[in-house]
């Protein structure tokens, strides 16, 4: 918007007059042009990266939008037209390609971790670990006798969702359900910040040495990353999608609020009994 002496504002086209608008600050009035379509190879090709461009902002969270948003200040831009001007360079000068902003959450402590190797007072009600806070991405079976299985473990803070070990059928670890086979998904419905997700998309069967399989992360570095975050304690519930059924089947799995080390079963009807689990744990910083 532009405004004169009088107080009046404008914005945009006035009819065939002229087109009212702002660069880099400036107020001005130029002559309309009417706007031409993109019929060269060249125009088509910028106008299809434009897009490309606009899709990829929309799948970053809010926290990586203000990141651009933040790498913008100081500059005529908003953080979006900063990420499209760069994805632009990238695609038609060959220039550094453009990189999703990282985020996470740092743990930093007085001393070395500690390792706690067999924990056995896991069961099917929600539990806390001995102590914490607990290392995102630390918790395991432990090494006891009857060790903690489960077929997926949500990490509350970012939504970082790790699979102990490769999902062959759509009944999970329990089994006696149907071969996991192609087309078939792992999907997750939770709560975060007051917005409820229903059956988002974790990871699609993969064929592995010709046997269909939800694919392990056994890492914090591989984990699958829900949409929203952080995700309410008690709200995760872990489904293979049957695509030959048609159907949503529930798999066992846990959630963990490593700060609280507070642990819930989400399975309805699921059973663990003394099973012991593993953990890193160690001594935050006091405030």
């Amino acid at each position: 918007k532009i405004r004169n002496i009088f107080g009046d504002e404008y914005s945009g086209q006035a009819g065939k007059a002229g087109v009212f608008a702002k660069w880099k600050g400036r107020q001005y009035r130029r002559k309309y042009v009417i706007p031409a379509n993109p019929k060269t190879t060249m125009q088509q090709v910028v106008r299809d990266h434009f897009s490309a461009a606009i899709v990829l902002w929309h799948t970053w969270s809010s926290l990586q939008k203000r990141a651009y948003s933040y790498l913008a200040t100081g500059l005529v831009l908003s953080g979006f037209n900063l990420e499209v001007r760069r994805y632009q360079l990238w695609k038609l000068k060959a220039k550094t390609s453009i990189q999703d902003p990282i985020q996470g959450i740092k743990q930093i402590g007085a001393g070395d971790e500690t390792h706690v190797a067999d924990e056995a007072t896991f069961d099917s009600t929600p539990k806390k670990t001995a102590i914490c806070p607990v290392i995102i991405g630390s918790l395991a079976a432990g090494t006891g006798a009857t060790p903690l299985e489960t077929d997926v473990i949500v990490n509350s803070e970012m939504g970082d969702c790790l699979i102990p070990v490769g999902i062959v059928n759509v009944n999970g670890h329990v089994a006696g359900g149907d071969p996991v086979a192609e087309g078939d998904k792992l999907v997750i419905s939770y709560t975060a910040s007051g917005r409820t997700v229903t059956h988002e998309e974790l990871a699609v069967a993969e064929d592995v040495e010709a046997t269909w399989t939800i694919v392990a992360k056994t890492t914090i570095a591989d984990a699958i990353r829900t949409a929203y975050s952080p995700v309410d304690l008690a709200s995760a519930h872990v489904y293979i999608y049957d695509l030959s059924a048609l159907a949503y089947i529930e798999i066992d799995s846990v959630t963990i609020v490593n700060r609280t080390g507070e642990v819930n079963p989400n399975q309805t009807g699921a059973t663990h009994t003394g099973e012991s689990c593993a953990y890193d744990w160690y001594t935050a910083l006091k405030d």
